[in-house]
C-alpha cells in the first residue's frame, strides 16, 4: 500500500496541454485541489454530480491527462506514466466484467497478463498446451506452473468475498450484487497499491447496497490498501470513510472525519449537504447578549459564545441547527412559535417540516424522539441546544467557530 498525494490539481478541457497555475481558471473542471491520502487510509470523495469527484479518480488512474500540478502514488510523480504503470486498481459503476468470460476468467484475466516475478511468462511450450486447451471446461486445461499460481490466488479472493461457488457461471448468470463481488475480486486479485473506486454500489437495491457497503469496509480494513471511494450518496461516506472529502464546482470545500464534518462543516454547503435532513439556516441578528430570531425570539447567548462572535456584534450571521437541536418547549421569548406542515412518524423517530409564525415563507425541519404524535396544522414551541449549533458568516458563509 502507498499514499497518494496531490498537489495543486488542475483540470480544464481546453486545447493548450499544460496551465498556468498562477492564472485564475475560471472555466477548470477541477481547480488547485489538495489532498493527501495517507497509507491504509479509506478516503471517500463526495459531492453532487458535476462537482469533479470522477474526473479526479481518473485523473489519479491515468485515465486522463491533467492540465496542471502533480499527483504522487508513494514517492513517484506519475503524472506521465500509462495506467498500467500505476500499480492501482479500479472498480467502476457498471462492473466492466467481460460477458463471454466466467467468474473464474474475469478474476484472473488482470493476473495473466502480469510480468513479475509471482507471474512469470510461460515457456513457449506450456504457451502452446494452454492456448491449445484453452476452450476445455477449467477440468481439463493444461495448468502450467503460472496458472496454478494464479488459481491460488483466484481461489483465495473467492472464498474472502463468498463467490467460490460462482466460479464457472458467466456474467449474465448472476446478480447485480454478485456482478459487484466480481468487479471487486479482480481488483483484490492483483494486489495493488492503491484501490479506486467509482461510485460501485449505485446500480444495487436499498438493501444491496447497504450489505455491500459493510462488506467493502470489512475487505478494506482486513488488506489494509489505500482506497479511494467516489459517492453522490453521503450515508455511503459517512458510513464508509476514514475521512472525507467534500467538494464542489471543482474544488474541495472540507476534509475530515465524518463526524467533524457534521459536527463542524466548513461552510454553509457543507452544512447543507451533509445531514438528513439538512441542517437549518437562520439569517439572525447577534445583539450581544442576545439572538434576534425573526425580530421577536431573543436568546441569551454563553459567555463562550458571546467570546467567538465579538466582532459580529449588531451584524447578521447565519444560524446552523441540526434537525436533532430542536426539541418541543413552552412559549416564552426564547422559543419559536411554529406551524407544523408535515408529519413523517418513522417509529423510533419524527421528522417535521415547519414553518415559523413570524417567517412563514422559511421551512424548517425538526427531528423528534420518543415524542408524543403531533399533528398536521398544530402549532408548538420550539427550543434549541445551543451548544451544538454552528454559525456562519453573512457573506463568505464560512463556519464562524473555525474560522476562531
Amino acid at each position: 500500500m502507498s499514499r497518494v498525494t496531490i498537489e495543486n490539481l488542475y483540470k480544464t478541457y481546453n486545447s493548450a496541454k499544460e496551465v498556468d497555475e498562477s492564472q485564475i481558471i475560471t472555466n477548470a473542471v477541477l481547480k488547485g485541489i489538495n489532498l493527501q491520502i495517507q497509507e491504509g487510509e479509506f478516503m471517500v470523495l463526495v459531492g453532487p454530480s458535476g462537482c469533479g469527484k470522477s474526473t479526479l479518480l481518473r485523473l489519479i488512474a491515468g485515465l486522463e491527462e491533467i492540465s496542471g500540478g502533480k499527483i504522487y502514488i508513494g514517492d513517484r510523480i506519475v503524472n506521465e506514466l500509462p495506467p498500467k504503470a500505476r500499480d492501482i486498481a479500479m472498480v467502476f459503476q457498471n462492473y466492466a466484467l467481460y460477458p463471454h468470460l466466467s467468474v473464474y476468467d474475469n478474476i484472473a484475466f488482470g493476473l495473466r497478463r502480469m510480468k513479475n516475478n509471482d507471474y512469470p511468462s510461460n515457456s513457449p511450450i506450456e504457451t502452446l498446451l494452454s492456448s491449445l486447451t484453452g476452450f476445455l471446461p477449467p477440468s481439463l486445461r493444461y495448468v502450467n506452473s503460472t496458472e496454478k499460481k494464479i488459481q491460488a490466488q483466484v481461489k483465495t479472493v473467492a472464498e474472502m468475498l463468498q463467490i467460490d461457488h460462482l466460479l464457472f457461471r458467466l456474467p449474465k448468470q448472476l446478480s447485480g450484487g454478485q456482478k459487484q463481488r466480481v468487479a471487486l475480486g479482480r481488483a483484490i486479485a492483483r494486489n495493488p497499491q492503491v484501490f479506486l473506486m467509482d461510485e460501485p454500489l449505485s446500480n444495487l437495491d436499498a438493501k444491496l447496497r447497504t450489505e455491500t457497503r459493510m462488506q467493502i469496509v470489512k475487505l478494506q480494513k482486513q488488506l489494509q490498501v489505500t482506497t479511494i471511494y467516489v459517492t453522490h450518496d453521503q450515508t455511503e461516506a459517512m458510513t464508509m470513510g476514514d475521512r472525507i472529502a467534500v467538494m464542489n464546482q471543482g474544488e474541495i470545500q472540507q476534509i475530515a472525519t465524518p463526524l467533524e464534518i457534521y459536527q463542524h462543516p466548513a461552510n454553509t454547503f457543507v452544512a447543507q449537504f451533509i445531514g438528513s435532513p439538512a441542517m437549518n439556516l437562520l439569517e439572525v441578528n447577534y445583539q450581544k447578549p442576545d439572538l434576534l430570531i425573526y425580530g421577536q425570539t431573543k436568546i441569551p447567548l454563553t459567555s463562550q459564545w458571546q467570546e467567538i462572535l465579538k466582532d459580529y456584534n449588531y451584524e447578521k450571521i447565519w444560524l446552523g441547527i441540526r434537525p436533532e437541536l430542536f426539541y418541543v418547549t413552552e412559549e416564552s421569548s426564547a422559543s419559536i412559535p411554529v406551524i407544523v406542515n408535515l408529519v413523517e412518524a418513522l417509529g423510533h423517530e419524527t421528522i417535521l417540516t415547519v414553518n415559523a409564525e413570524n417567517n412563514p415563507e422559511q421551512n424548517l425541519q425538526i427531528k423528534l424522539f420518543n415524542h408524543d404524535l403531533i399533528t398536521f396544522g398544530e402549532k408548538i414551541n420550539l427550543g434549541i441546544q445551543l451548544e451544538n449549533v454552528n454559525f456562519f458568516d453573512h457573506y463568505t458563509r464560512q463556519n464562524i467557530l473555525l474560522k476562531s
